[in-house]
């Protein structure tokens, strides 16, 4: 690159890094605010809050860097057409493919961080976040405990513990039974819960068993060790596996007949594969939207911020088809092909847009016509 393509490359990259920086902390905040019910419900430390927070925050970053990107390259040149700097490099003998040439370098990069984040780290982030979520969503000694408190299950089980220990061990443990025929009460020094063959049970040590017999006499049984059943307790829709989100391009692309079966639309699987490969493109397509507000007009002392509006617009409508267009992939295959269509065709009509032959200023044209 010429000592003016590398200065107008570092003009475009540091907003590049801003507005991706900015955008994230917006959207890590979001996403924390939407997972305070761990804390408030699930009882999960801070610093568990924003592992997951983190986790979730890959796919977030792909869908900003195109925005990023438009971002920037705006930035850029509107500070660079403010100082007359565009001006001089043109007056310089550089073209317009040149002085184009570092907002595309730029659109590459973010091309490529895009894809490896979509191919890699999306699924890799997803897999460990979907598994963190399952845990705190399956563990019941958070969910269904209160210390010092009776927690009715709506079932006719009602659950009491005087203390969970830092080990989650419960301290002081007594579950009321009104199911079947006869109610039960079980009540024991300490219990633990535990995941066997048949789903999660509680482990009860150290107590006594009470219930009425068939006569209606009280009855009373002391045991060393008892298991208590949870599994009527645990939500079936959190059942664990990973969803198309979580899963890497070979396995959406060329999927097992157990993931077509899991997946509620097998089309899903390739829609989201294409999506992985597709939306990077993005990236370039709103480098020259941007780049086309700026370079496709007369130089206008006046400012570009009509043009920039028209630009943005262009883009979010650009990005809004393409949203549809993988929407409707899910259930028609044959527009995947569509999913790379879109950002192409936005990227080639403001190809077109920049090179084509500059319009004579209404000083020239009213010359023109005055010599014909």
């Amino acid at each position: 690159m010429t000592l003016f393509q590398r200065y107008a490359f570092r003009q475009a990259l540091w907003p590049f890094l801003g507005a991706i920086a900015a955008l994230g902390g917006l959207a890590a905040l979001t996403q924390s605010l939407s997972n305070l019910d761990l804390i408030a419900d699930q009882r999960e430390t801070a610093l568990r809050l924003v592992w997951i927070t983190l986790l979730a925050l890959p796919q977030i970053i792909a869908l900003l860097i195109p925005i990023a990107v438009f971002i920037a390259c705006a930035m850029a040149l509107n500070r660079l057409n403010g100082d007359s700097e565009l001006i001089v490099g043109a007056a310089a003998g550089m073209s317009r493919r040149q002085r184009l040439t570092p907002f595309l370098r730029l659109a590459a990069y973010a091309v490529l961080i895009n894809l490896v984040i979509n191919l890699f780290v999306q699924p890799a982030s997803f897999r460990q976040l979907r598994e963190q979520v399952f845990e705190i969503r399956t563990d019941i000694a958070a969910s269904l405990m209160r210390p010092g408190e009776f927690v009715s299950m709506g079932d006719g089980v009602s659950f009491y513990t005087r203390e969970i220990g830092l080990d989650q061990v419960l301290h002081g443990v007594f579950i009321e039974d009104r199911r079947g025929a006869s109610p039960t009460a079980y009540a024991a020094r300490r219990a633990i819960i535990a995941r066997s063959d048949r789903g999660p049970v509680m482990l009860l040590e150290d107590g006594v068993l009470t219930q009425l017999d068939e006569s209606g006499t009280l009855a009373s049984l002391t045991f060393d060790r008892y298991e208590f059943e949870l599994g009527a307790f645990i939500d079936t829709s959190s059942a664990f596996f990973f969803k198309e989100s979580d899963r890497y391009l070979p396995e959406l692309l060329n999927p097992t007949a157990a993931d077509r079966a899991r997946a509620r639309v097998a089309e899903d699987l390739a829609a989201e594969g294409h999506y992985r490969l597709s939306s990077p493109l993005y990236s370039l397509a709103f480098a020259l939207i941007a780049a086309a507000a700026f370079l496709s007009v007369e130089h206008r002392r006046t400012g570009y911020m009509r043009f920039i509006l028209i630009a943005g617009a262009g883009a979010l409508l650009l990005r809004l088809v393409g949203f549809a267009v993988q929407a409707g992939a899910s259930n028609n295959p044959d527009l995947n092909i569509a999913q790379y269509a879109v950002p192409l065709l936005g990227a080639a009509a403001a190809l077109w847009l920049i090179a084509r032959p500059t319009r004579k200023t209404g000083a020239a044209r009213r010359q023109a016509e005055a010599a014909a």
